[in-house]
Formats: C-alpha cells, structure tokens, sequence
C-alpha cells in the first residue's frame, strides 16, 4: 500500500531534519571556531536580517555578529551562539547576535528567549542584553522577555531555572543577582524588583532538545504578565 503524499511530505522532513542535526555535530565546532553562530534547529516562520537583506533560514545557517534573527507568529529557533552557550526563541522574537566568541552574546530587541550557558575556561560570561539592561550569567538556564511598555520604557523580566544571573541596568548602576528559583522585573528599564518566586515560570518549557521532547515554549505571557503588575506595581 503506497503512502499519502501527506505522510510521505512528513517522513522526508524528519529525515532532513535529522541529517541536518547529526551533521551539526561535526561542523558546528568548526563554525564557532570561525566567529560564526549556528542554527541547531528550527519551527514554522524563522528569518534572518544580514546587511539589510532578509532571508528564510534553514537548519545549519550561520550566522555573524550583527545578524538579526526574527521569528514570526509560529516560529521557534534554537541557536548555538558560541561553544559554551545557547538559546531558544520563542514566537515573535528579534535577536540580533553580537559576540560569538569566549562566553558570547546577543541582544534582545523583542519578544522572549531562554538561554542556556556553561562556564568557561576563561571565565567570560555569556550576556543578554536589552537597550536597558545587562544580564551576565556563567552556568546557568534563564528565561528573559522583553517589550512590554510602561510609562513610556519597555518593562523587562527575567527568571532563573539554574544558577544565578547578574542583571545590571547600565544606567543607574544598579546590579541585581537572581538565583536559581527567582525571577525580578525591571520596570520601565530604571527598577529592578526584588527577586521573588512567580509561580508562571513553573510552567516555562526550558527544554533545548527535540530529541527529548516538545522545545516550542505555550505559556501564556500575557497572563504572566498580568501577575508581575499586580505584585510590582503596588
């Protein structure tokens, strides 16, 4: 009995998809090693912006410093930044890549990501930045979402799921430490709440491998947010 063309259009997808993913352990290092991030794996509508040119990305695309990378409505991408650290973005995110060598890091212009990083031999650490703020971490998985407009400034909020997180705001000094459990709210990008358990981030998908699971993360962020007005805007 011979297979639909639906059944067969999905078989071959996964197939790619795992070619792509077995050959990313080969060629990766390569990569990093020559200044350049990679794209591990990829969902629904993923681009890239490179020297004002827009382009669909596909599983194995390098990326440089100065790349954007932009989901749309559907889209989910896993990037290795650098050798010792990665990230995943969620739907209608913009990240553009700054750094890709020791620990690495990005800019996080809209939307949310989770990060992943590992310590370093030479102690850099890997940074999420925002036009307001600075997170530097060094061995940890922390989730950060940004964009929400409050009097005027976008409002920040950050949650750890292992280590700790330093979260300076260049602007008034101040320097933060969210440990493993905890997350904070930079309202406005001028205040950093207390760090504090939320209980939404208990249902943030933190997982990096399809191998193991579902990465897409559902959570409702709109809700999420909801909860940090109401504890930090008292």
């Amino acid at each position: 009995m011979s297979e639909s063309p639906m059944v067969a259009t999905l078989m071959a997808t996964r197939c790619r998809r795992m070619l792509v993913l077995v050959g990313l352990l080969f060629v990766a290092p390569a990569l990093i090693a020559a200044d350049l991030s990679v794209i591990e794996y990829l969902e629904g509508d993923v681009r890239i912006e490179s020297q004002g040119r827009r382009t669909v990305a596909d599983f194995g695309t390098t990326l440089s410093p100065g790349d954007l990378l932009i989901t749309g409505d559907d889209g989910v991408a896993i990037v290795r930044v650098s050798a010792s650290s990665q990230i995943k973005l969620r739907e209608n995110t913009v990240v553009a890549i700054d750094d890709v060598a020791g620990g690495g890091s990005v800019e996080l212009r809209q939307g949310g990501l989770f990060a992943r990083a590992q310590r370093t031999a030479t102690g850099r650490r890997f940074q999420v930045r925002t036009p307001t703020v600075v997170a530097g971490v060094r061995g940890t998985d922390f989730f950060v979402a940004y964009g929400r407009t409050v009097e005027d400034r976008p409002d920040l909020w950050l949650c750890v799921n292992t280590g700790s997180v330093e979260v300076l705001i260049p602007r008034t000094g101040d320097v933060t430490v969210v440990n493993e459990g905890e997350g904070v709210n930079i309202l406005a990008g001028l205040r950093t709440t207390q760090p504090r358990f939320y209980p939404w981030t208990l249902e943030l998908n933190w997982n990096f491998d399809p191998a193991e699971g579902e990465v897409r993360d559902t959570t409702d962020l709109d809700g999420a947010y909801a909860d940090l007005l109401d504890q930090d805007y008292d």
